[in-house]
């Protein structure tokens, strides 16, 4: 029954494309050539890949960027909550793990009001504990829609937003994948890994709960033993030059 299992696990693993990439970016939109006072609404964060929308929705104010404190502010509605919005949204296939929206320090312009949604679903609404100027935003399950609305109502307020840093996670190219591939040549472990990279690569190993059981650097082709590890299934992080991929081994 054990071996059964094994090979079961390794073919299901084997028809898998968990190889992923994963990047960080940070946007300013003082970058993004604006003039002073110029409405923003749709544009690219990174081409073909991550992209924002900002819309009006019940204000009588449209978003606008502006010089003084560069950065897009987006305006409430004081009758009923549906002040202006800013969506990151994922093209395709690709999806957004976490947002951090940084907005200016001059004044209070980060409302604890705000609304949050992740993919259409509102989430609580967090702000960095070490900066109360930074609204955080960790998705459970990557996502393709992160928006921020300004809900204020009663008074007026505006959420002044001046750098979005998005971490976002998509499938690998051909080459990529199998590049990654090659990063663990052997996915079903007894009591050795094997590693084959072209450069220093940092390797963290996680069990199934997200805890982190095993981290060391390989170069060139290198086994590792592994025979601490309990039997089960675990997700292999592998760092290379910064460029970050994932794959599914087995424990046996």
């Amino acid at each position: 029954m054990k071996k059964f299992y094994s090979l079961v696990a390794v073919a299901a693993l084997s028809t898998l494309s968990f190889a992923q990439s994963q990047e960080t970016v940070t946007f300013k939109f003082a970058d993004s050539g604006y003039a002073n006072a110029q409405d923003v609404t749709t544009g690219n964060i990174i081409s073909g890949k991550i992209t924002f929308e900002a819309s009006a929705n019940g204000s009588s104010n449209t978003p606008k960027y502006y010089t003084t404190g560069t950065s897009l502010r987006l305006y409430s509605n004081n009758a009923d909550g549906n002040g202006n919005s800013l969506a990151v949204k994922a093209v395709g296939t690709l999806k957004i793990n976490s947002v951090k929206i940084v907005t200016d320090t001059f004044a209070d312009y980060a409302p604890m009001s705000a609304i949050v949604t992740v993919d259409g679903v509102v989430v609580p609404t967090v702000k960095d504990p070490a900066n109360a100027n930074i609204y955080v935003v960790n998705t459970t399950t990557p996502a393709s829609n992160i928006t921020i609305k300004n809900a204020q109502t009663g008074t007026s307020a505006q959420i002044r937003i001046q750098n979005l840093e998005i971490v976002y996670t998509g499938s690998l190219g051909v080459a990529d994948y199998s590049q990654a591939a090659q990063a663990v040549s052997n996915t079903l472990w007894a009591n050795t890994a094997v590693f084959n990279v072209k450069e220093k690569t940092t390797v963290e190993v996680y069990n199934m709960n997200g805890q982190l059981v095993k981290s060391f650097e390989v170069n060139g082709v290198q086994n590792v033993n592994v025979s601490s590890l309990v039997k089960g299934a675990y997700v292999v992080k592998t760092t290379t030059n910064g460029k970050t991929t994932t794959q599914k081994v087995v424990k046996k």
